[in-house]
């Protein structure tokens, strides 16, 4: 328990950071020392993507939940008395499988991010309502030529 009380403050301080945090820090000036400092960091981590922070952080819970659950530091059987018989079977692998499930949800989080290139804006437009409009279709196809030039500038700086 000793452990838990840490590590779930800790996990909200990232949650906060993912969600809310960074952007509000970033409108700070006095926080742009911090940002000179952690950039690198959050480059190497989870390239400044609070989509893939939050996934990651996903994947590492289900990873100390694995932990946890080997060295007996998750005990749920106080609840087991309320299931019933029929059901324990179900509930017991259930509650051994989630730490592996929220890994997994971490990792689908992740690919999703890193599949997504266009905003929100441009993919929530049905696609009749884009092939009907020729502005439409001229905008989507300027954003993903412009993504693949800047994805391609973006690798041609790297390599150099």
């Amino acid at each position: 328990m000793k452990v838990l009380i840490p590590l779930a403050l800790f996990v909200a301080l990232l949650l906060w950071y993912a969600i809310h945090g960074r952007e509000w820090l970033k409108t700070k000036p006095w926080a742009q020392g911090f940002f000179e400092l952690v950039e690198p960091v959050e480059i190497v981590l989870f390239k400044k993507s609070e989509t893939i922070l939050f996934a990651r952080l996903l994947s590492g819970l289900g990873v100390v939940l694995t932990m946890l659950q080997q060295f007996d530091g998750v005990d749920l059987t106080p609840i087991l008395p309320f299931i019933p018989d029929a059901y324990k079977l179900y509930v017991t692998v259930a509650i051994n499988s989630l730490p592996m499930l929220i890994s997994g949800l971490g990792y689908i989080v992740e690919r999703l991010r890193n599949r997504t290139t266009k905003p929100i804006e441009l993919v929530s437009v049905p696609d009749k309502v884009v092939a009907e409009s020729p502005k439409l279709t001229e905008a989507v196809a300027m954003a993903d030529a412009t993504k693949t030039e800047a994805v391609a500038a973006v690798a041609q700086a790297k390599a150099a």
